[in-house]
């Protein structure tokens, strides 16, 4: 079974996520399917540069965020 993913990129995207307690998967930028640092967290904190999952800091510059949308 495939599955389709949204990428968070705006501020809006990230609130959204944030309200709805939506599980975000973290991705290496440009790297392969299987680069998944975090299969799926809910987001405690986010600014302009990073966002915080599960105690954790990620680089929005550095890295990918991701919502499942089906299947």
């Amino acid at each position: 079974m495939d599955f389709t993913y949204k990428v968070l990129e705006s501020d809006i995207d990230f609130l959204a996520s944030a309200l709805s307690e939506t599980l975000v998967a973290v991705a290496v930028k440009g790297g392969e399917a299987e680069d998944i640092l975090e299969l799926g967290g809910r987001i405690c904190e986010y600014t302009p540069n990073c966002v915080r999952i599960r105690g954790l800091s990620y680089s929005r510059e550095l890295y990918e965020f991701r919502i499942l949308t089906g299947g």
